[in-house]
């Protein structure tokens, strides 16, 4: 005996074209005055200090964490001008976890605090030491899957 047809696929399905969507016209991006593209040539860094458009309280992620532009918009910028999110007072709490959510994963450390945690580790460790005859010793193990 042949298996029973579903009542969804003994009823016909109808014949409908979906209509073509105009073909997208190229993305034009205008760019205004103060949208002068800066020269990467010397580095991400170098650029960043350069850019003109950095206003007071502006985020920006550097490899050292975020940080906050503090400097003057007029001036030439340098890394005093900017300060880590977590002092910042210009930084409400929300955006400070939000901020930290975004770039480090919940339980994840700081690299300086893995380099003490691992150093601890190494020292912790006690070294294997063979028995007085020289030789490693064989212990057979019985291993239970449910």
């Amino acid at each position: 005996m042949g298996l029973p047809l579903r009542r969804e696929a003994a009823r016909p399905r109808p014949k409908i074209r979906y209509a073509a969507l105009p073909k997208s016209e190229p993305l034009q991006l205008r760019i205004g005055d103060r949208q002068t593209p800066i020269s990467m040539a010397s580095g991400p860094m170098h650029a960043l200090l350069k850019d003109p458009t950095l206003r007071p309280g502006d985020i920006v992620v550097l490899k050292d964490g975020a940080r906050v532009f503090t400097g003057d918009e007029d001036k030439t910028h340098s890394l005093r001008d900017f300060e880590p999110v977590n002092r910042s007072a210009s930084v409400d709490r929300k955006t400070k976890a939000l901020l930290s959510m975004m770039i480090a994963p919940v339980g994840a450390l700081p690299p300086d605090e893995v380099r003490k945690f691992m150093a601890r580790l190494k020292t912790a460790t006690p070294s294997t030491t063979l028995p007085a005859d020289g030789q490693a010793q064989t212990v057979s193990m019985r291993v239970i899957t449910p």
